[in-house]
């Protein structure tokens, strides 16, 4: 056992209880306290990472499968020894079990929409349904109670389907439902229920995209759906004042009063059920910390008490840009692209840690986040959202508050963080890229004294590297860029290549399940700073030489890191600190007490 897996189940065991002690809060007609238990616990790769760790419980309510980045876990739910599997390609974002217990659906078999059927008790996987073509584009799979059909929704030419598929792939039926319509469930009637949009709101209908499970309060509600073992029952998330979702129980015949089961201070959420009578529901755990350690190695400094991450430098050193906000994982998705993240600055040297950000930059409904400044000084650009994009925006760091989009990549370009080069005269981000759609490079021309664009954002090309680019740094004057990529799953790979594209030179190559991890360049253009997974089991700050060599492992502290930042006098590293996880807790959701 390693020393982060002996502390983490020491630490998991003291969380069960403090938890069940201190973060659960009675509601309207609670479930007894007692009736709670945790059973597992999942650890994302990095924050967002996109997105939350899957997990359900067995039919037979003996075992629960969870994801943690492109790995299935499988262990009893009362707790012992973890069932391995290979990992997939990409994330598994959704699983399902099948009702004999026995084996699993997930997702991110090789891509994110390919599926694959993992075997609990052979510890294999395989693809699902290798001979139908249109596999790839269902999404939520739901088994039938008899395990004879799988129920999927995928979005058709003329609007959301609802799928039908027989267990072995063998036939289908799809029907077009004339609402936006997710996350499919069996009731044990055999009917198929779901969380369907009526009058603009998202609501429980059953069958999936007809009538609306009436409920008091009426809420908004986000699914996955689970219901109980006589289908008197559906449990869901519902939205509550605070812009969190918690867990409810409504009935299914004759309307009446829904009822609240748990009230945690972050979402509660995607319910699965047991012929037992109980439910596993998941709790978001998200944290993170703007935090500065030297560079020549030491110990970690927090910089801020509220949520904060990917910092940056302003050219005096006294300043770091950040993102901060609640990041609501659920309502935020649903209302994409407004998300509850914002750019503002904190002090680089308070010898008090920052409560709240020093100075807002940009605080709009939709996602704002990972600013930078000019080398002068007089201008901020960050990524946003607004107004429907997904670009960079640009404003004056002082004074005028209006901000003017910049580039025009527009919806789904994934315009990653912002880098000036020190002549002002360039800058650097990532996003999709206009014919592989893929991560790559991007650059525009600048004029740093107006703050105009003097060239479009051109893609950068490389020769001969296939990869998937998560951040890109200058090394000079606006002549060299390098980058940090994904070139194979859980394979990185640092490279640098001229602004004008070309063949990249490889510095160096490691293994790692961080996605977007960040990579900073010294000042002086001779140090890389990127993450890693440590000997200790955690995610540290690592330095390189520019032209390769041997790491040198900057911080040791037991946290995981992220989004390193170099310091503008080059003494200093800027990162954030970060744990996120999902909990799952069971419930005997069917008691009366």
């Amino acid at each position: 056992m390693t020393l982060r897996t002996s502390v983490a189940a020491a630490l998991l065991a003291l969380l069960a209880g403090v938890v069940a002690a201190l973060a659960w809060r009675r509601a309207e007609n609670p479930v007894a306290s007692d009736t709670l238990a945790w059973i597992a616990t999942a650890h994302q790769r990095g924050p967002v990472s996109y997105r939350d760790p899957a997990g359900a419980i067995s039919p037979d309510g003996r075992w629960i499968a969870y994801s943690e980045g492109r790995f299935l876990r499988v262990r009893p739910a009362g707790g012992g020894a973890i069932v391995e599997f290979e990992p997939g390609g990409s994330q598994i974002r959704h699983l399902a079990w099948s009702p004999d217990s026995r084996t699993i659906a997930a997702d991110g078999h090789t891509t994110p929409t390919s599926w694959a059927i993992y075997d609990r008790i052979a510890a294999t996987h395989r693809p699902l349904w290798p001979e139908r073509k249109d596999a790839g584009s269902l999404r939520q799979l739901a088994w039938s109670p008899d395990g004879r059909q799988v129920a999927a929704v995928s979005n058709g030419r003329d609007g959301a389907q609802l799928w039908t598929v027989a267990a072995d792939g063998s036939s289908a039926d799809a029907k077009t439902i004339g609402k936006p319509l997710t996350y499919p469930a069996w009731t044990p009637r055999g009917e198929i229920a779901c969380v369907s949009t009526v009058d603009g709101r998202p609501r429980v209908t059953l069958p999936c995209g007809g009538a609306v499970l009436p409920a008091h309060p009426d809420r908004d509600a986000f699914g996955p759906l689970a219901f109980s073992p006589d289908a008197a029952l559906a449990y869901v998330a519902l939205a509550n004042d605070a812009g969190t979702v918690d867990l409810w129980q409504i009935p299914t015949t004759n309307g009446g009063t829904a009822r609240r089961l748990t009230s945690f201070s972050r979402d509660t959420y995607a319910p699965s059920a047991a012929r037992d009578g109980s439910v596993v529901f998941k709790v978001q755990s998200y944290r993170t910390a703007v935090a500065v350690a030297s560079a020549a190695g030491g110990p970690s400094r927090p910089l801020a008490t509220f949520q904060s991450e990917t910092p940056s430098w302003d050219s005096s050193g006294k300043w770091i840009g950040i993102t901060y906000g609640t990041w609501r994982r659920i309502p935020d998705d649903a209302r994409y692209p407004d998300i509850a993240q914002d750019a503002g600055i904190i002090a680089a040297d308070s010898e008090e840690l920052a409560s709240a950000p020093a100075k807002i930059v940009h605080d709009s409904s939709s996602e704002d986040q990972s600013l930078c400044w000019s080398p002068n000084g007089e201008w901020i650009v960050f990524h946003s959202h607004k107004d429907q994009s997904d670009d960079l925006w640009i404003r004056r760091a002082n004074g005028d508050t209006s901000a003017r989009r910049m580039t025009m990549l527009g919806r789904g370009a994934e315009a990653g963080w912002p880098r000036w080069s020190s002549d002002g005269h360039w800058l650097t981000f990532t996003g999709a890229s206009r014919t592989t759609h893929r991560p790559a490079i991007y650059v525009v021309g600048m004029d740093q004294q107006s703050g105009s664009v003097t060239a479009d954002a051109r893609e950068v090309l490389l020769q001969a590297l296939d990869v998937d680019v998560f951040h890109s740094e200058w090394i000079d004057a606006g002549r060299t860029l390098a980058a940090i990529a994904k070139e194979e799953p859980g394979r990185h790979v640092i490279f640098t290549v001229p602004r004008d594209g070309g063949d990249p030179h490889i510095v160096h190559r490691f293994a790692s399940e961080h996605d977007q991890p960040g990579l900073g360049v010294s000042p002086d253009g001779r140090q890389f700073a990127f993450v890693a997974p440590a000997p200790d089991g955690f995610f540290q700050i690592f330095a390189l030489p520019i032209g390769g060599g041997t790491p040198r492992q900057v911080t040791t502290d037991a946290s995981d890191k992220t989004q390193p930042a170099w310091s503008p006098d080059g003494g200093r590293i800027a990162f954030t600190v970060w744990s996120y996880e999902a909990q799952f807790w069971r419930i005997n959701a069917a008691r009366k007490d």
